[in-house]
Protein backbone atom coordinates (compact mmCIF):
# COMPACT_ATOMS: atom_id res chain seq x y z
CA UNK A 1 0.00 0.00 0.00
CA UNK A 2 3.12 2.45 0.77
CA UNK A 3 4.42 1.70 -2.86
CA UNK A 4 1.06 2.88 -4.56
CA UNK A 5 0.54 5.17 -2.32
CA UNK A 6 3.68 6.69 -3.43
CA UNK A 7 3.06 6.36 -7.23
CA UNK A 8 -0.68 7.59 -6.93
CA UNK A 9 1.38 11.00 -5.02
CA UNK A 10 3.47 11.18 -7.36
CA UNK A 11 1.28 11.18 -10.56
CA UNK A 12 -0.66 13.91 -8.40
CA UNK A 13 2.17 16.11 -7.92
CA UNK A 14 3.02 16.10 -11.56
CA UNK A 15 -0.68 16.81 -12.24
CA UNK A 16 -0.08 19.91 -10.41
CA UNK A 17 2.57 21.25 -12.16
CA UNK A 18 0.13 21.33 -15.13
CA UNK A 19 -2.62 22.22 -13.79
CA UNK A 20 -2.59 24.20 -10.41
CA UNK A 21 -6.44 24.06 -9.97
CA UNK A 22 -6.84 20.67 -10.45
CA UNK A 23 -3.90 19.84 -8.19
CA UNK A 24 -5.62 21.40 -5.16
CA UNK A 25 -8.36 19.62 -5.50
CA UNK A 26 -6.07 16.60 -5.74
CA UNK A 27 -4.10 17.73 -2.77
CA UNK A 28 -7.34 17.39 -0.87
CA UNK A 29 -7.58 13.81 -1.82
CA UNK A 30 -4.56 13.01 -0.49
CA UNK A 31 -4.68 15.03 2.23
CA UNK A 32 -7.55 12.51 3.29
CA UNK A 33 -5.67 9.38 2.51
CA UNK A 34 -2.33 9.86 3.63
CA UNK A 35 -3.66 9.13 7.50
CA UNK A 36 -4.67 5.54 6.77
CA UNK A 37 -1.88 4.59 4.74
CA UNK A 38 0.51 5.48 7.47
CA UNK A 39 -2.08 3.31 9.93
CA UNK A 40 -1.40 0.65 8.32
CA UNK A 41 2.86 0.89 7.51
CA UNK A 42 4.85 -0.66 9.74
CA UNK A 43 6.27 2.47 12.68
CA UNK A 44 3.54 4.70 11.46
CA UNK A 45 6.29 7.05 9.85
CA UNK A 46 5.01 10.77 10.65
CA UNK A 47 6.51 11.62 7.44
CA UNK A 48 3.20 10.60 5.67
CA UNK A 49 1.41 13.21 7.63
CA UNK A 50 3.23 15.75 5.08
CA UNK A 51 2.23 13.71 1.56
CA UNK A 52 0.03 16.62 0.80
CA UNK A 53 3.17 19.14 1.17
CA UNK A 54 4.77 17.66 -1.99
CA UNK A 55 1.30 18.31 -3.89
CA UNK A 56 1.79 21.95 -2.47
CA UNK A 57 5.03 22.73 -3.13
CA UNK A 58 4.11 21.15 -7.09
CA UNK A 59 1.57 23.73 -7.15
CA UNK A 60 3.93 26.39 -6.23
CA UNK A 61 6.50 25.41 -8.25
CA UNK A 62 4.37 24.83 -11.31
CA UNK A 63 2.07 27.69 -11.36
CA UNK A 64 5.08 30.21 -9.59
CA UNK A 65 4.42 33.30 -12.32
CA UNK A 66 0.98 33.12 -11.61
CA UNK A 67 0.82 33.04 -7.78
CA UNK A 68 3.56 36.13 -7.62
CA UNK A 69 1.34 38.37 -10.09
CA UNK A 70 -1.65 37.75 -7.19
CA UNK A 71 0.74 37.92 -4.37
CA UNK A 72 1.28 41.38 -5.80
CA UNK A 73 -2.01 42.92 -6.52
CA UNK A 74 -2.95 40.87 -2.71
CA UNK A 75 -0.56 43.31 -1.19
CA UNK A 76 -1.73 46.33 -3.28
CA UNK A 77 -5.28 45.66 -2.22
CA UNK A 78 -4.71 45.14 1.15
CA UNK A 79 -1.08 46.80 1.92
CA UNK A 80 -2.49 47.23 6.29
CA UNK A 81 -2.39 43.43 6.27
CA UNK A 82 0.78 43.11 4.20
CA UNK A 83 2.61 45.46 6.85
CA UNK A 84 0.99 43.49 9.59
CA UNK A 85 2.48 40.13 7.96
CA UNK A 86 5.73 41.75 7.82
CA UNK A 87 5.75 42.39 11.40
CA UNK A 88 4.50 39.13 12.36
CA UNK A 89 7.42 37.68 10.19
CA UNK A 90 10.15 39.73 12.17
CA UNK A 91 8.78 38.04 15.66
CA UNK A 92 8.79 35.03 14.24
CA UNK A 93 12.80 35.07 13.26
CA UNK A 94 13.41 36.59 16.86
CA UNK A 95 11.55 33.81 18.76
CA UNK A 96 13.37 31.14 16.55
CA UNK A 97 16.30 32.16 17.91
CA UNK A 98 14.94 32.11 21.48
CA UNK A 99 13.76 28.77 20.57
CA UNK A 100 17.86 27.72 19.68
CA UNK A 101 18.50 29.28 23.11
CA UNK A 102 16.03 27.47 24.74
CA UNK A 103 16.28 23.76 22.94
CA UNK A 104 20.20 24.62 21.82
CA UNK A 105 22.12 23.99 18.61
CA UNK A 106 21.76 20.06 18.98
CA UNK A 107 17.94 20.39 18.54
CA UNK A 108 18.02 23.28 15.88
CA UNK A 109 15.41 21.22 13.65
CA UNK A 110 12.47 22.17 16.45
CA UNK A 111 12.31 25.73 15.87
CA UNK A 112 12.85 25.23 12.46
CA UNK A 113 10.12 22.77 11.65
CA UNK A 114 8.08 25.26 13.93
CA UNK A 115 8.71 28.39 12.08
CA UNK A 116 8.44 26.56 8.48
CA UNK A 117 4.54 25.52 10.11
CA UNK A 118 3.70 29.08 10.89
CA UNK A 119 5.54 30.29 7.21
CA UNK A 120 3.95 27.46 5.22
CA UNK A 121 0.56 28.62 4.86
CA UNK A 122 0.88 31.96 3.49
CA UNK A 123 1.05 30.79 -0.38
CA UNK A 124 -2.11 29.22 0.70
CA UNK A 125 -3.65 32.15 0.97
CA UNK A 126 -2.63 33.51 -2.58
CA UNK A 127 -3.79 30.40 -3.86
CA UNK A 128 -7.26 30.81 -2.00
CA UNK A 129 -7.24 34.88 -3.66
CA UNK A 130 -6.49 33.40 -7.26
CA UNK A 131 -8.99 30.68 -7.06
CA UNK A 132 -11.61 33.16 -7.34
CA UNK A 133 -11.95 33.32 -10.11
CA UNK A 134 -15.63 33.86 -10.21
CA UNK A 135 -17.92 32.34 -6.87
CA UNK A 136 -18.79 29.70 -8.83
CA UNK A 137 -15.35 28.71 -8.54
CA UNK A 138 -15.45 28.33 -4.45
CA UNK A 139 -19.17 26.43 -4.94
CA UNK A 140 -17.27 23.83 -6.82
CA UNK A 141 -14.39 23.61 -4.11
CA UNK A 142 -17.12 22.94 -1.55
CA UNK A 143 -18.93 20.21 -3.70
CA UNK A 144 -15.53 18.28 -4.27
CA UNK A 145 -14.74 18.99 -0.53
CA UNK A 146 -18.03 18.02 0.30
CA UNK A 147 -18.28 14.82 -1.30
CA UNK A 148 -14.46 13.63 -0.51
CA UNK A 149 -15.11 14.52 3.40
CA UNK A 150 -18.40 12.75 3.40
CA UNK A 151 -16.91 9.71 2.23
CA UNK A 152 -14.58 9.98 4.32
CA UNK A 153 -17.10 10.25 7.32
CA UNK A 154 -18.44 6.78 6.90
CA UNK A 155 -14.79 5.29 8.87
CA UNK A 156 -15.55 7.31 11.92
CA UNK A 157 -19.42 5.40 11.87
CA UNK A 158 -17.67 2.12 10.98
CA UNK A 159 -15.47 2.95 14.39
CA UNK A 160 -18.30 4.04 15.89
CA UNK A 161 -19.98 0.90 15.01
CA UNK A 162 -17.23 -1.18 16.50
CA UNK A 163 -15.20 -2.53 13.75
CA UNK A 164 -11.63 -2.58 14.25
CA UNK A 165 -9.91 -2.23 10.93
CA UNK A 166 -6.19 -0.72 10.48
CA UNK A 167 -7.34 2.16 9.19
CA UNK A 168 -9.74 3.30 12.00
CA UNK A 169 -8.69 4.68 15.12
CA UNK A 170 -6.14 6.89 16.32
CA UNK A 171 -2.95 6.34 15.14
CA UNK A 172 -0.35 4.69 16.09
CA UNK A 173 -2.80 3.29 19.39
CA UNK A 174 -4.55 -0.28 19.70
CA UNK A 175 -7.69 -0.10 20.61
CA UNK A 176 -10.18 2.80 21.19
CA UNK A 177 -8.76 6.20 22.94
CA UNK A 178 -11.03 7.05 26.07
CA UNK A 179 -11.57 10.41 27.63
CA UNK A 180 -12.79 10.66 31.12
CA UNK A 181 -15.13 13.04 32.46
CA UNK A 182 -16.88 13.76 35.63
CA UNK A 183 -19.46 10.34 35.36
CA UNK A 184 -18.87 10.10 31.50
CA UNK A 185 -16.34 8.18 29.86
CA UNK A 186 -16.31 9.15 25.96
CA UNK A 187 -14.73 6.69 23.24
CA UNK A 188 -12.59 9.53 21.63
CA UNK A 189 -13.63 8.59 17.63
CA UNK A 190 -11.05 9.40 14.28
CA UNK A 191 -12.11 6.99 11.61
CA UNK A 192 -9.66 6.92 8.61
CA UNK A 193 -8.00 10.62 9.63
CA UNK A 194 -4.91 10.14 12.34
CA UNK A 195 -6.83 11.65 15.46
CA UNK A 196 -10.04 12.50 16.57
CA UNK A 197 -9.23 16.40 16.75
CA UNK A 198 -8.26 16.49 12.84
CA UNK A 199 -11.21 13.96 11.98
CA UNK A 200 -13.73 17.11 13.92
CA UNK A 201 -12.59 19.40 12.33
CA UNK A 202 -13.08 18.13 9.37
CA UNK A 203 -16.77 17.23 10.46
CA UNK A 204 -17.50 20.98 11.84
CA UNK A 205 -16.12 22.08 8.26
CA UNK A 206 -18.43 19.96 6.24
CA UNK A 207 -21.60 21.47 8.63
CA UNK A 208 -20.83 24.53 8.51
CA UNK A 209 -20.19 24.78 4.32
CA UNK A 210 -23.55 22.30 4.45
CA UNK A 211 -25.62 25.02 6.33
CA UNK A 212 -24.03 27.79 4.30
CA UNK A 213 -25.04 26.39 0.96
CA UNK A 214 -28.21 25.22 2.12
CA UNK A 215 -29.57 28.97 3.16
CA UNK A 216 -28.13 30.15 -0.40
CA UNK A 217 -30.24 27.32 -1.94
CA UNK A 218 -33.32 28.98 -0.96
CA UNK A 219 -35.53 25.83 -0.06
CA UNK A 220 -34.77 24.90 -3.95
CA UNK A 221 -34.44 21.43 -4.90
CA UNK A 222 -30.06 22.04 -4.84
CA UNK A 223 -30.63 23.22 -0.95
CA UNK A 224 -31.97 20.02 -0.10
CA UNK A 225 -28.81 17.73 -0.78
CA UNK A 226 -26.81 20.38 1.42
CA UNK A 227 -29.55 19.58 4.56
CA UNK A 228 -27.70 16.57 4.41
CA UNK A 229 -24.29 17.49 4.87
CA UNK A 230 -25.15 19.48 7.17
CA UNK A 231 -26.64 16.81 9.33
CA UNK A 232 -23.91 14.59 8.77
CA UNK A 233 -21.02 16.99 9.52
CA UNK A 234 -23.04 17.53 12.62
CA UNK A 235 -23.35 14.10 13.52
CA UNK A 236 -19.64 13.11 12.89
CA UNK A 237 -18.83 16.28 15.16
CA UNK A 238 -20.86 14.38 18.08
CA UNK A 239 -19.49 10.95 18.03
CA UNK A 240 -16.18 12.28 17.56
CA UNK A 241 -16.01 12.83 21.37
CA UNK A 242 -14.27 16.54 20.57
CA UNK A 243 -16.63 19.65 22.11
CA UNK A 244 -14.60 21.52 20.37
CA UNK A 245 -16.08 20.50 16.55
CA UNK A 246 -19.52 21.01 17.75
CA UNK A 247 -18.91 24.15 19.22
CA UNK A 248 -16.83 25.38 16.51
CA UNK A 249 -19.56 24.17 14.12
CA UNK A 250 -22.01 26.64 16.67
CA UNK A 251 -19.57 29.24 16.31
CA UNK A 252 -20.35 29.41 12.24
CA UNK A 253 -23.93 29.29 12.58
CA UNK A 254 -24.13 32.30 15.02
CA UNK A 255 -21.63 34.40 13.31
CA UNK A 256 -23.19 33.86 9.55
CA UNK A 257 -26.83 34.48 11.05
CA UNK A 258 -25.48 38.01 12.72
CA UNK A 259 -23.91 39.47 9.67
CA UNK A 260 -26.70 38.07 7.14
CA UNK A 261 -29.86 38.41 9.44
CA UNK A 262 -30.83 41.60 8.02
CA UNK A 263 -31.40 40.16 4.77
CA UNK A 264 -32.43 36.53 5.20
CA UNK A 265 -35.48 35.86 2.94
CA UNK A 266 -38.60 33.75 4.14
CA UNK A 267 -37.09 30.62 2.08
CA UNK A 268 -33.76 31.23 3.82
CA UNK A 269 -35.09 31.21 7.12
CA UNK A 270 -37.06 28.08 6.34
CA UNK A 271 -33.92 26.19 5.57
CA UNK A 272 -32.81 27.62 8.30
CA UNK A 273 -35.62 26.34 10.25
CA UNK A 274 -35.62 22.68 8.61
CA UNK A 275 -32.14 22.21 9.40
CA UNK A 276 -32.20 22.97 12.95
CA UNK A 277 -35.08 20.70 13.91
CA UNK A 278 -33.32 18.04 11.89
CA UNK A 279 -30.51 18.94 13.64
CA UNK A 280 -32.33 18.93 17.31
CA UNK A 281 -34.16 15.67 16.01
CA UNK A 282 -30.51 14.15 16.13
CA UNK A 283 -29.41 15.26 19.39
CA UNK A 284 -32.51 13.64 20.91
CA UNK A 285 -31.53 10.23 18.90
CA UNK A 286 -28.12 10.31 20.21
CA UNK A 287 -28.99 11.29 23.63
CA UNK A 288 -31.86 8.71 23.97
CA UNK A 289 -29.78 5.76 22.94
CA UNK A 290 -27.73 3.90 25.62
CA UNK A 291 -24.93 3.37 23.34
CA UNK A 292 -24.22 6.81 21.91
CA UNK A 293 -25.66 8.89 25.09
CA UNK A 294 -22.34 9.79 26.47
CA UNK A 295 -21.44 11.82 23.31
CA UNK A 296 -24.86 14.14 24.42
CA UNK A 297 -23.82 13.77 27.46
CA UNK A 298 -20.00 14.95 27.21
CA UNK A 299 -20.85 18.39 25.93
CA UNK A 300 -22.07 19.84 28.60
CA UNK A 301 -19.61 22.56 29.82
CA UNK A 302 -19.08 25.02 32.52
CA UNK A 303 -18.33 28.91 32.11
CA UNK A 304 -15.54 27.94 34.45
CA UNK A 305 -13.84 25.33 31.46
CA UNK A 306 -14.51 27.11 28.88
CA UNK A 307 -12.51 30.23 30.41
CA UNK A 308 -9.60 28.29 31.08
CA UNK A 309 -9.66 26.79 27.39
CA UNK A 310 -10.13 30.63 26.31
CA UNK A 311 -7.16 31.53 28.43
CA UNK A 312 -5.18 28.52 27.50
CA UNK A 313 -2.61 29.11 30.46
CA UNK A 314 -1.27 32.54 29.35
CA UNK A 315 -0.44 34.03 32.96
CA UNK A 316 1.26 30.38 33.65
CA UNK A 317 2.91 30.78 30.80
CA UNK A 318 4.65 34.28 31.29
CA UNK A 319 5.12 32.97 35.27
CA UNK A 320 6.97 30.20 33.87
CA UNK A 321 9.23 31.15 31.18
CA UNK A 322 8.68 35.25 31.47
CA UNK A 323 7.93 37.67 28.74
CA UNK A 324 9.71 36.26 26.10
CA UNK A 325 8.73 32.73 25.61
CA UNK A 326 10.68 29.44 25.57
CA UNK A 327 10.83 30.11 21.83
CA UNK A 328 9.27 28.35 18.29
CA UNK A 329 9.29 24.35 18.51
CA UNK A 330 8.24 24.78 22.48
CA UNK A 331 4.29 24.14 22.14
CA UNK A 332 4.53 22.49 18.16
CA UNK A 333 2.80 18.98 17.97
CA UNK A 334 5.47 16.25 16.68
CA UNK A 335 8.26 18.03 17.22
CA UNK A 336 9.50 15.19 19.12
CA UNK A 337 9.94 12.76 16.30
CA UNK A 338 12.63 15.03 15.04
CA UNK A 339 14.50 15.18 18.44
CA UNK A 340 14.22 11.46 19.54
CA UNK A 341 12.68 12.44 22.72
CA UNK A 342 10.10 14.27 24.51
CA UNK A 343 11.44 17.72 25.28
CA UNK A 344 8.75 18.60 28.12
CA UNK A 345 9.07 22.13 27.52
CA UNK A 346 5.68 23.43 26.33
CA UNK A 347 2.30 21.94 28.17
CA UNK A 348 0.36 24.97 26.50
CA UNK A 349 -2.96 23.38 24.61
CA UNK A 350 -5.01 26.60 23.44
CA UNK A 351 -4.11 29.23 21.02
CA UNK A 352 -2.97 32.17 23.84
CA UNK A 353 -1.07 29.59 25.61
CA UNK A 354 0.66 28.45 22.29
CA UNK A 355 0.95 31.59 20.56
CA UNK A 356 2.54 32.68 24.61
CA UNK A 357 5.54 30.18 24.84
CA UNK A 358 6.39 30.17 21.15
CA UNK A 359 6.44 33.63 20.84
CA UNK A 360 6.14 36.00 23.82
CA UNK A 361 4.68 38.71 24.26
CA UNK A 362 6.02 41.05 20.82
CA UNK A 363 5.02 38.23 18.82
CA UNK A 364 1.67 38.02 20.49
CA UNK A 365 1.13 41.79 20.06
CA UNK A 366 2.63 41.21 16.59
CA UNK A 367 -0.01 38.73 16.26
CA UNK A 368 -2.85 40.53 17.94
CA UNK A 369 -2.49 43.54 15.37
CA UNK A 370 -1.99 41.00 12.43
CA UNK A 371 -6.08 39.70 13.20
CA UNK A 372 -7.31 43.09 14.41
CA UNK A 373 -6.50 44.72 10.81
CA UNK A 374 -7.49 41.75 9.12
CA UNK A 375 -10.69 41.27 11.38
CA UNK A 376 -11.48 45.12 10.24
CA UNK A 377 -10.70 44.14 6.34
CA UNK A 378 -12.82 41.05 6.39
CA UNK A 379 -15.83 42.80 8.28
CA UNK A 380 -15.84 45.92 5.72
CA UNK A 381 -15.58 43.50 3.10
CA UNK A 382 -18.61 41.70 4.35
CA UNK A 383 -21.21 44.56 4.96
CA UNK A 384 -20.79 45.21 1.14
CA UNK A 385 -24.15 44.19 -0.83
CA UNK A 386 -24.38 41.89 -3.66
CA UNK A 387 -22.81 43.14 -7.12
CA UNK A 388 -22.81 41.10 -10.24
CA UNK A 389 -20.29 38.01 -9.77
CA UNK A 390 -20.20 38.39 -6.36
CA UNK A 391 -22.72 38.00 -3.04
CA UNK A 392 -23.02 39.27 0.50
CA UNK A 393 -23.75 35.29 1.57
CA UNK A 394 -20.80 34.11 0.41
CA UNK A 395 -18.60 36.45 2.09
CA UNK A 396 -21.21 36.36 5.09
CA UNK A 397 -19.88 32.09 4.67
CA UNK A 398 -16.47 32.84 4.35
CA UNK A 399 -15.98 35.44 7.51
CA UNK A 400 -18.15 32.82 9.53
CA UNK A 401 -15.29 29.63 8.47
CA UNK A 402 -13.17 32.35 9.52
CA UNK A 403 -14.07 32.97 13.04
CA UNK A 404 -15.05 29.41 13.57
CA UNK A 405 -11.66 28.28 12.93
CA UNK A 406 -10.55 31.29 15.29
CA UNK A 407 -12.60 29.50 18.08
CA UNK A 408 -11.14 26.48 17.16
CA UNK A 409 -7.51 27.49 17.28
CA UNK A 410 -8.51 29.04 20.97
CA UNK A 411 -9.22 25.84 22.56
CA UNK A 412 -7.13 23.60 20.26
CA UNK A 413 -3.98 25.38 18.40
CA UNK A 414 -2.06 22.08 18.27
CA UNK A 415 -4.82 21.07 16.06
CA UNK A 416 -3.22 23.38 13.53
CA UNK A 417 -0.21 21.76 13.52
CA UNK A 418 -2.05 19.47 11.02
CA UNK A 419 -0.63 20.47 7.03
CA UNK A 420 -4.14 20.00 6.13
CA UNK A 421 -6.03 22.22 8.26
CA UNK A 422 -3.56 24.70 8.47
CA UNK A 423 -3.53 25.26 4.53
CA UNK A 424 -7.17 24.58 4.30
CA UNK A 425 -7.86 27.52 7.00
CA UNK A 426 -5.36 29.36 4.92
CA UNK A 427 -6.88 28.90 1.35
CA UNK A 428 -10.64 30.13 3.00
CA UNK A 429 -8.86 33.49 4.21
CA UNK A 430 -7.49 34.11 0.63
CA UNK A 431 -10.87 33.02 -1.14
CA UNK A 432 -12.68 35.82 1.07
CA UNK A 433 -9.64 38.26 0.28
CA UNK A 434 -10.10 36.92 -3.42
CA UNK A 435 -14.18 38.22 -3.61
CA UNK A 436 -12.78 41.90 -3.93
CA UNK A 437 -11.63 40.36 -7.09
CA UNK A 438 -14.73 39.14 -8.73
CA UNK A 439 -17.08 42.57 -9.48
CA UNK A 440 -13.71 43.76 -11.64
CA UNK A 441 -13.91 40.19 -13.22
CA UNK A 442 -17.15 40.02 -14.17
CA UNK A 443 -17.17 42.92 -15.56
CA UNK A 444 -14.17 42.39 -17.75
CA UNK A 445 -15.50 39.46 -18.70
CA UNK A 446 -18.88 40.74 -19.97
CA UNK A 447 -16.74 43.53 -21.67
CA UNK A 448 -15.14 40.91 -23.81
CA UNK A 449 -18.50 39.36 -25.03
CA UNK A 450 -19.82 40.06 -28.49
CA UNK A 451 -21.62 43.47 -28.37
CA UNK A 452 -24.93 42.01 -29.57
CA UNK A 453 -25.25 39.75 -26.11
CA UNK A 454 -26.72 42.08 -22.66
CA UNK A 455 -24.11 43.09 -20.34
CA UNK A 456 -24.72 43.52 -16.28
CA UNK A 457 -24.41 46.99 -15.19
CA UNK A 458 -22.33 47.20 -12.36
CA UNK A 459 -23.04 49.25 -9.19
CA UNK A 460 -18.95 49.73 -8.53
CA UNK A 461 -15.99 48.41 -7.79
CA UNK A 462 -15.90 46.06 -4.64
CA UNK A 463 -14.74 48.08 -1.43
CA UNK A 464 -10.93 47.07 -0.91
CA UNK A 465 -8.62 47.66 1.65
Amino acid sequence: MLIVFLGILGLTALAALVDWRRGWLLAVVIGVIQDPVRKITPNTPPALTFSILVVYFAIIFGSQAMLQGHLRDLARRFGAVSQAMLLVFICLCLAAVTGLVTFGLAFWQVPALSLFIYLAPLPAVVIGYAWMSDEEALVKFFKFYSVVTSVAMIGCVCEYLGYTWPVLGLVAQPGLYIRHLPGVQIPMLSGFYRAPDIMGWHAATLGSIGIGMSIRGRMQIQSWPWMLVALWGFFNCLISGRRKAVYQLAVFALVLLWRYFRRLTTTQLASIGIAGMLMAGLVYRVASNQHSSVYAKGQVTSREEVWVRLEGGLMDTFDQYGLMGAGLGSATQGVHHLTGKALNVGWQEGGLGKLAVELGMPGMMAVAFLAWVLIRTLFYMARYPDEPGSSQLMRAILLAIFFSNIANFMVSAQAYSDAVLILLTAFFVGCFLGTATLNEKFLAAQKQKPAEEPQAIGLGSPATV
